[in-house]
């Protein structure tokens, strides 16, 4: 499972639109959904296995590129962010969500987890991407301006997708549970 959502999130950085100096994709959807089914432990470790192929010269970083130079990229810290936001979702999924949750609050715990491990991103990407600006690019930039890259064209679609990673969540767990196979993820209150 750690490496099927390696995979996944590879493929969303395919589905990509090319807006410098960050694009947009689906990867951190699939980042939310690995936290959330295979918690703070193996959630992160598909998103470490994901970086280092990348690193290792694998096209699987947005846009079908890859390679060590990309530790150098102002966008290198959207990938360091996305084993942040794995880690917080599998950690709050495992310490928040019960066996006992049920209907609309089990629905509202995962979209919750969601929305609040989505904005971990931003909390580990902004201060690397300027600081990747400033020092590695050579471009000095204010912090409005890496707010007007890096975080507004951004944050409505992010958001967007953390409401349907949970509303993902929140059915497949469901689904699980009344098959009484929830006890197979790793995050399941029961496993």
């Amino acid at each position: 499972m750690t490496a099927f959502f390696a995979m996944l999130t590879a493929v969303g950085g395919i589905l990509t639109i090319p807006v410098p100096p960050v694009p947009f994709t689906m990867q951190s959807f699939f980042v939310l959904m690995s936290g959330l089914f295979l918690g703070p432990k193996y959630g992160p470790l598909s998103q470490a296995l994901y970086i280092a192929i990348g690193l290792a010269g694998v096209p699987v970083f947005a846009g079908g590129v890859g390679g060590l130079h990309h530790v150098f990229s102002p966008t290198f810290g959207f990938l360091v962010g996305y084993v942040a936001i794995s880690w917080i979702a599998g950690l709050l999924t495992s310490a928040v969500v019960t066996a006992q949750d049920r209907g609309a609050m089990l629905y509202l715990k995962y979209v919750l987890i969601s929305l609040a491990a989505a904005t971990t991103l931003y909390i580990v990407a902004l201060p690397l991407f300027y600081l990747s600006m400033r020092y590695v690019v050579g471009t000095p930039v204010s912090i409005g301006r890496v707010l007007q890259l890096a975080l507004l064209p951004f944050i409505i679609p992010d958001l967007i997708k953390a409401v349907v990673a949970g509303s993902l969540a929140y059915k497949v767990f469901s689904a699980l549970r009344d098959a009484g196979l929830l006890s197979m993820l790793p995050s399941s209150p029961d496993a």
